[in-house]
């Protein structure tokens, strides 16, 4: 083999190594959302994290850990520990506070080997997630029979048509046969029309109000009564247009001097 195919040989290999995804490579630390990435605001969530050392590092293992917002501030006890010692490919759990305010956050963790006096940095992972304001869906029920005990009455919410595995609760009835169901539903949905309905566990003929779909609105509101008013101005507009075009107009100038 000449020394230009080994050369060109060469290049390949060189490309093909630097074009390698970094994550692909990077596989030594994991953060995992054991509560999923959307948290409503001043609620908690877990999340794990992991790191395997390498086998050219030795020494204590240790992380610290923090929460910023999207400017990169950094969030005052939202970490708890925030710093620790860890095993080798060995999880730790952590649990995450979200802000009062709702909007974009960053798990920063950072890993260190080394003794306290000498550590030195050997990695940072970052998982993003979102505090939101929790959407309350909430829904009346009404009870032919009176007479039959619906204490505790098991009901779960449908959310454009996805049953909301967290929202299974328990509706007790008044002695008149009405109740009713409430769930925070706590999502980062997209603008514009949502559905929602409410279904009995074991399905019951008895109760009013179940399996029937209702509409709701994110990021906007229904515009029927916005539309009513401009119509009502708009009417209005048009009878006053109407008695000034045909209101006679008076002559009020000066009469003319006699001679």
């Amino acid at each position: 083999m000449n020394k230009v195919t080994m050369g060109i040989l060469a290049f390949v290999a060189l490309a093909a190594f630097c074009l390698v995804p970094l994550g692909v490579m990077d596989t030594d630390a994991e953060i995992t959302a054991e509560d999923g990435t959307i948290m409503k605001v001043s609620g908690k969530a877990t999340f794990d994290i992991e790191y395997t050392l390498s086998g050219t590092e030795e020494g204590k293992l240790t992380y610290e850990a923090k929460v910023v917002d999207g400017d990169g501030n950094t969030q005052s006890n939202a970490v708890t520990p925030s710093s620790g010692s860890l095993e080798s490919g060995v999880s730790k759990s952590l649990t995450v506070t979200g802000s009062k305010d709702s909007g974009s956050y960053r798990l920063v963790v950072e890993y260190f080997v080394g003794e306290d006096d000498d550590k030195k940095s050997v990695h940072k992972d970052t998982m993003r997630f979102k505090v939101v304001d929790p959407i309350v869906l909430k829904l009346n029920l009404k009870a032919d029979n009176t007479d039959v005990s619906l204490d505790k009455f098991e009901v779960y919410f449908v959310v454009d048509g996805k049953k909301m595995e967290d929202s299974y609760t328990f509706v007790s009835f008044s002695s008149d046969g009405t109740g009713s169901a409430s769930y925070e539903w706590i999502a980062d949905p997209s603008d514009g029309e949502h559905t929602f309905y409410v279904e009995a566990v074991s399905g019951s003929d008895m109760i009013k109000g179940l399996n029937e779909k209702h509409t709701f609105y994110v990021g906007e509101t229904s515009y029927t009564w916005l539309t009513v008013v401009i119509v009502i101005i708009l009417i209005i507009l048009i009878i006053l247009a109407i008695r000034i075009y045909r209101k006679p107009i008076k002559n009020y100038g000066k009469p003319k001097s006699r001679r």
